[in-house]
């Protein structure tokens, strides 16, 4: 049996569904154990969950987290979280008696076989998770405490190895450094992970983490590497803050999340109307995207007419905000511009 777990309320239970069902649904082989951890979801979201792992002969189990422990937590200003976000950091206490777990967030959708991450032997390492970009800064580094050269790592998906977890404490050293003092705030749990474990985590494909918004490479991964997670991907995470397929408009893999909503059953899935700005943005960024996805087949000569065209575009939208006199935002965005046009040279 393989342990599951996610964290959900009344505002993800569309997401957590199409999730979930994507896991049963390419995983019918398996058996799963789901452990959700919630304090604010309604019943009529639990029973379809319930109904849901029922539908695929699997068990789901709801946990009200005690939220003491998360007192003092430090949140950032802009955009905050809940205490929900620091959930994962209680595993090991809230799991008692299970020793291995996969964590996913409710924002993807389940493509590969999880008996692949289960079979790998953890027994020296907290977790197993997929390279991220961050740091985002100097200050970002030295806030986290990390050699210039460490690597990081996305919480978005892990399999967290809680024998360990026990055996050597990791519960209380997360919860010191997620109530430390800290300006600003980056990355909630995802900072307070790779403080704590940055050299002890184990490195996955980047296929169990595929952004469809935005691929990025990285010298740690081969040529199969990328393209395992650009063409078979094992999961897609929705973590762009730009495209999210429950909105009104493009996004890259949504056809992924339509698919399980609807096999889900979820009665009356609800969708986020945009402005006209703003889904004129999106569609821009949309088809940004896909010659990204298609720049390492096509000719070298096509890649620098569509990468002038755009950057064109990109001009004209930055004049339209000095006209229209947000003199700042105009300065801010040329300067990003100017920096990025030289750095790809």
């Amino acid at each position: 049996m393989y342990n599951v777990t996610c964290n959900t309320d009344d505002n993800y239970a569309q997401h957590c569904m199409a999730m979930l069902c994507s896991l049963f649904e390419n995983n019918k082989e398996e058996t799963i154990a789901v452990h959700v951890l919630c304090n604010t979801l309604s019943d009529v979201y639990r029973t379809s969950l319930k109904k849901l792992a029922d539908a695929y002969s699997q068990s789901i189990k709801f946990y009200s987290v005690d939220e003491m422990p998360l007192e003092n937590v430090q949140f950032r200003s802009k955009r905050p979280l809940t205490k929900a976000a620091y959930y994962r950091l209680l595993l090991s206490s809230i799991l008692v008696g299970i020793d291995k777990v996969l964590y996913l967030d409710c924002d993807m959708i389940i493509l590969g076989k999880i008996r692949d991450l289960f079979e790998l032997e953890l027994d020296n390492y907290a977790l197993a998770a997929v390279l991220d970009s961050m740091p985002y800064s100097e200050k970002h580094q030295r806030q986290l405490n990390l050699p210039i050269n460490a690597s990081c790592f996305c919480s978005g998906i892990m399999l967290i190895n809680l024998e360990y977890w026990r055996k050597h404490d990791v519960e209380s050293q997360l919860l010191d450094f997620a109530r430390r003092k800290r300006n600003p705030i980056y990355l909630h749990d995802q900072d307070v992970l790779n403080y704590v474990l940055h050299n002890q985590w184990f490195m996955l494909s980047p296929k169990w983490n595929h952004n469809p918004s935005g691929i990025s490479y990285s010298i740690c991964f081969k040529p199969y590497h990328n393209a395992d997670m650009i063409y078979t991907p094992s999961v897609i995470h929705y973590c762009s803050n730009v495209f999210k397929p429950w909105y009104k408009g493009p996004c890259p893999g949504r056809k992924y999340y339509m698919c399980y909503l609807k096999l889900s059953n979820y009665p009356h899935p609800q969708f986020v109307e945009l402005s006209f700005g703003r889904y004129i943005c999106l569609h821009y960024y949309y088809v940004r995207q896909m010659i990204l996805k298609l720049r390492p087949i096509m000719p070298k000569l096509i890649v620098m007419l569509i990468s002038d065209v755009i950057n064109i575009l990109r001009l004209l939208c930055y004049l339209l905000f000095y006209v229209l006199g947000k003199r700042e935002k105009f300065v801010d965005k040329m300067s990003n511009f100017y920096v990025n046009h030289r750095m790809n040279y």
